[in-house]
């Protein structure tokens, strides 16, 4: 009896110490239905960076010097570069590496997928990225951190392009995981893209949102069963493009109340 009372008295004092704001967050917590909010990079994050388009061209450009074709203007139109820029709903631009390889070997009558693989990634690696945030997306962040939710990156960049990012932006505290994509790894909207997510942290897929500017961003979406995707019309696509998305916003500004009135109606 004595041991009751004692562990009684031990529990009393533990849940004492708890703060104020860490017992908001664990009551938060307990009927909030989303765990992980993972966040788009260019586009979704920070404004849609210029040099990716720069490298879509030169790839282009690489790729019909390499492999030569009768008729350049038709296979620029074909893949999407249209008066030196690239048309957003067109495989170039809105497009997965796989699907890019795809286009590439059906202009050009051959496999040139390793020559892509190889190409792109050298001109990311070669990439000045300019890291500016969407006006109040930083702030939206730290809020939801605060009301208890883990924040990831998901990107097409790579590894080298996200370190720099965070560093520009002093905002590596701000992520608790980031995946990026290298040249030969899985990427969105292929739902092995969030292996490090599902293989290090104890959550379920219907407990992760994404949000991201893109389809294939919503495709990851279905592709790995998440609980909700979120569009977003900061970056190159438009709204009729982004048909896999559950919701439509203008920022990733308006994500808390999103996720505010998906737990109401739940």
């Amino acid at each position: 009896m004595v041991d009751g009372i004692l562990n009684h008295s031990i529990e009393s004092k533990i849940k004492i110490c708890i703060t104020i704001e860490e017992l908001i967050i664990i009551i938060h917590r307990s009927v909030m239905k989303m765990e992980w909010i993972l966040f788009d990079k260019d586009g979704t994050l920070i404004e849609f960076d210029k040099s990716w388009e720069k490298i879509g061209i030169r790839l282009v450009d690489s790729l019909l010097d390499e492999y030569p074709v009768a008729d350049k203007e038709v296979a620029h139109r074909q893949l999407g570069v249209l008066d030196n820029a690239i048309v957003p709903d067109s495989v170039m631009g809105s497009g997965s590496l796989d699907e890019m390889i795809k286009a590439f070997n059906n202009v050009v009558g051959k496999d040139v997928s390793t020559w892509t693989r190889n190409t792109s990634q050298e001109l990311v690696d070669t990439r000045v990225p300019e890291n500016n945030w969407i006006d109040g997306v930083y702030d939206m962040i730290q809020s939801l951190k605060k009301d208890g939710y883990k924040i990831g990156i998901v990107t097409s960049d790579s590894r080298k392009g996200v370190l720099q990012f965070l560093e520009d932006t002093n905002s590596k505290d701000a992520f608790d995981l980031v995946i990026s994509t290298e040249s030969h790894a899985a990427e969105k909207p292929n739902p092995a893209v969030l292996n490090p997510l599902f293989d290090s942290y104890d959550v379920k897929p219907e407990d992760v949102v994404i949000v991201g500017d893109t389809n294939n961003d919503m495709k990851t979406k279905v592709n790995a069963e998440l609980g909700l995707a979120i569009g977003v019309l900061t970056g190159i696509a438009k709204k009729e493009e982004l048909v896999d998305a559950d919701v439509i916003i203008e920022t990733a500004v308006s994500v808390p109340e999103v996720l505010k009135q998906y737990i109401e109606n739940k």
